[in-house]
């Protein structure tokens, strides 16, 4: 039987459970929920899979030790243990990220520095190749006098999928589109409309889904640059996320994403292109207040991100569109029961905007602020 081990998967807070369910879906372990992340274990193929796979965790970390001891040389202890020769080398650049709250060992500078001084003593050739060097987090997380010590397994955020290269103000993080997409409960077979799409992240995040195409396959993974790194097991999995896709496009798109800006339409065009899920998308310039409920025997899902003075720096009219936004749902999908309307709201003063009754709501922490997934009742 192949060895498990303990890893940590990072979530914008409030994502917790929808990074759960993913993670059993992908036949995690020991799967427990925690503020801003999910701990579970598995094999080293697990973790690649979800690297690949996942569409709402943030980074997967691999967890190496757990100390208790609150001082320096404690720390430096367990840092000793560790069998860092199976991870760095020569090409590594170690970065050493710390948070401490609630602990007496509580100088994050102070800590980074220490460990930094004792890997480059017991490995005294890490980041000294003339090549190209690639940056290895490690993370120390020290809270109520309780540490861990985690490698970063992913390198750049999960959420930086590669795709869109073009974008307009303030466009919605990957992760936090895949899980809206998620939480709405949309099916590849439904209908999906997303007016007001800006750089198009809401629209192609869906159209990955149901090409059921793995987010992360264009990843450069931190864990691919290991000493111990196994390429044909790496492989083996890309070969099975290369077998779920459908690569027959559908007869009619079914997602439709559309703006009044041109300029966005083309850049949402653009990134969906190098999405490579054009044949899954209709888009087209067209004035939210002109929207339709298309003709869908399947009913559908509306998705909406409307501007916001936090997100795009405007305050003339918005509380004003946020109006005529909740009138245009109540009187084209809300009285179907067919359709169900989720929108991402910053404040209790926009949903009031809206006059819309909330059937349930989902905080969730992004950027520095506090955003919240609104499902708007029926008003059947």
């Amino acid at each position: 039987m192949a060895k498990h081990t303990l890893f940590y998967a990072v979530v914008l807070p409030g994502l917790e459970q929808l990074a759960a369910a993913e993670l059993e879906a992908l036949s995690a372990h020991d799967i427990e929920i925690e503020h801003g992340g999910v701990s579970f274990s598995g094999t080293t193929q697990l973790m690649y899979r979800v690297n690949l796979r996942s569409r709402v965790i943030t980074r997967v970390l691999m967890r190496l030790r757990s100390f208790r001891n609150m001082t320096l040389e404690g720390l430096g202890f367990e840092i000793d243990k560790i069998a860092w020769h199976l991870f760095l080398n020569e090409s590594s650049k170690v970065n050493v990220s710390v948070s401490t709250k609630h602990s007496r060992l509580n100088h994050s500078e102070d800590i980074a520095d220490y460990v930094s001084l004792i890997l480059k003593k017991a490995m005294p050739k890490i980041g000294t190749s003339n090549s190209a060097l690639f940056e290895q987090s490690i993370h120390i997380r020290i809270e109520n006098n309780r540490g861990t010590i985690s490698l970063d397994t992913s390198g750049e955020r999960l959420d930086r999928r590669g795709y869109r290269l073009e974008s307009g103000k303030a466009p919605m993080r990957e992760t936090l589109a895949a899980a809206m997409i998620s939480w709405s409960g949309w099916q590849p077979e439904q209908t999906l409309l997303v007016p007001m799409c800006g750089s198009g992240t809401l629209a192609i995040e869906a159209g990955l889904v149901a090409k059921q195409q793995a987010p992360n396959l264009n990843h450069d993974f931190a864990c691919l640059h290991w000493h111990n790194f196994k390429a044909k097991d790496f492989e083996k999995v890309v070969e099975r996320c290369m077998g779920m896709l459908k690569n027959e496009a559908p007869k009619t798109a079914n997602i439709f994403a559309s703006d009044i800006n041109a300029g966005g339409v083309s850049i949402t065009q653009n990134n969906a292109q190098r999405a490579d899920v054009t044949a899954w998308m209709d888009t087209t310039v067209l004035d939210v207040h002109n929207l339709v409920k298309p003709d869908s025997p399947t009913g559908g899902v509306v998705l909406l991100n409307p501007p916001y003075a936090q997100r795009i720096g405007e305050t003339a009219s918005t509380v004003s569109l946020w109006s005529d936004l909740g009138q245009i749902m109540r009187q084209q999908f809300l009285s179907d029961p067919a359709w169900k309307v989720v929108v991402i709201c910053p404040e209790q003063s926009f949903e009031k905007a809206m006059a819309c009754k909330v059937s349930r709501r989902l905080k969730v922490t992004h950027g520095g602020e506090s955003v919240y997934l609104l499902e708007l009742a029926s008003i059947n």
